[in-house]
């Protein structure tokens, strides 16, 4: 059973190699992303399916550290990444689409399966869930907006302010 879905995107004047590079910099994501608290890379080697890093911020209403791994990844297009949190999965994709401006759009769908969960809990998530996704979609926006930023830095655009839709 799917808790929530929501889909965001902006567009960033950077290449999409410069947008992935900005996106897949796990180490730095305490820097780059608001909403991130810490990072810690529990694999080596470069980003690719099976790197797998803990991170402590707030998701869909849950607080502290979670462990991710990413499932799928084709640089510099799209990577999927997943955690468990308790009886629920989270799932966050992230697609990366040139446009013909020469900027690339950014695309970010999240996706939590609530399955798991006891009737009684369902009951709770149907009546208080939506206060979890409001503050995750605000979230989402802002991480798309400092990715923007970060890109759009590290590839000398000048930025200014975008809203994710």
């Amino acid at each position: 059973m799917t808790g929530h879905v929501i889909h965001l995107n902006t567009s960033i004047h950077a290449s999409p190699e410069a947008v992935w590079e900005v996106l897949t910099d796990i180490p730095h994501h305490p820097d780059i992303l608001r909403s991130v608290k810490s990072t810690r890379l529990l694999t080596d080697g470069g980003y690719d399916v099976g790197t797998t890093w803990s991170e402590e911020r707030t998701f869909f209403g849950h607080h502290g550290q979670e462990e991710l791994h990413v499932t799928e990844s084709d640089a510099p297009r799209r990577t999927l990444h997943e955690t468990k949190l308790r009886h629920d999965a989270i799932r966050t994709a992230w697609s990366i689409q040139p446009n013909r401006d020469d900027t690339t759009r950014l695309l970010v769908t999240a996706t939590m399966d609530v399955s798991g969960r006891s009737p009684a809990e369902k009951v709770l998530w149907n009546a208080f869930g939506g206060h979890s996704y409001n503050a995750t979609r605000k979230m989402l926006a802002q991480d798309l907006e400092d990715i923007r930023v970060e890109a759009e830095k590290r590839s000398g655009a000048v930025t200014g302010r975008h809203r994710a839709s």
